[in-house]
């Protein structure tokens, strides 16, 4: 599948995919992880989804700004990787459920997943553009289209894998909690 392909295709593809793939399955447990786990009500959880989704595409924009500012492609993939690795780090830091200090925690998850939005900005873009930097060598030029439908099939597999396994991390964190969410269920009534 990759031969006659640059060396860095497989990379690109596995990375994205792999993006696709974490990011994906957090948007399938996000609602959850913030009502179970800070007892917020539906309004509250779904701003800070909201607002969360506006900024992956307002921040890929602020992304593909400072790599054509710079002309570092790769340096600016690569920090958009380490600072979505730190936001993923920020939001699975380990706290009692309900949280004893509301506030503090909600501004550190609320703080990761900016800090996940902003290395979402940085990553995503820019790596379809060196994608397609490698295909502006001659060598390669005939191949352009195929690299990218393999690139693309990459982030489908991703995204395709990430709900099923969305599906065994709910379950398995609604297992885990059961006592806990019911109790917040009395406390904060809801109606799903």
């Amino acid at each position: 599948m990759f031969k006659n392909h640059p060396k860095g295709l497989i990379g690109a593809a596995l990375s994205n995919m792999g993006e696709r793939f974490g990011f994906y399955i957090m948007m399938a447990i996000l609602s959850l992880f913030l009502l179970s786990k800070f007892g917020l009500d539906k309004t509250s959880a779904t701003i800070i989804y909201s607002v969360f989704y506006a900024l992956i595409y307002i921040l890929a924009l602020v992304g593909g700004l400072i790599a054509d500012k710079t002309k570092k492609y790769k340096g600016t993939i690569l920090i958009g990787l380490v600072l979505m690795a730190v936001g993923y780090f920020l939001i699975a830091i380990p706290t009692p459920t309900p949280v004893p200090d509301l506030t503090l925690y909600l501004i550190l998850t609320c703080l990761g997943l900016f800090v996940i939005a902003f290395g979402n900005g940085l990553f995503k873009g820019n790596l379809q553009a060196v994608v397609g930097q490698m295909y502006d060598d001659p060598k390669y030029s005939s191949k352009r289209d195929t690299g990218f439908q393999i690139f693309y099939m990459f982030i489908n597999i991703g995204a395709m894998f990430a709900p099923l396994i969305a599906v065994g991390i709910r379950n398995w964190w609604l297992q885990k909690m059961a006592s806990c969410i019911t109790q917040i269920y009395q406390n904060f009534p809801m109606n799903f």
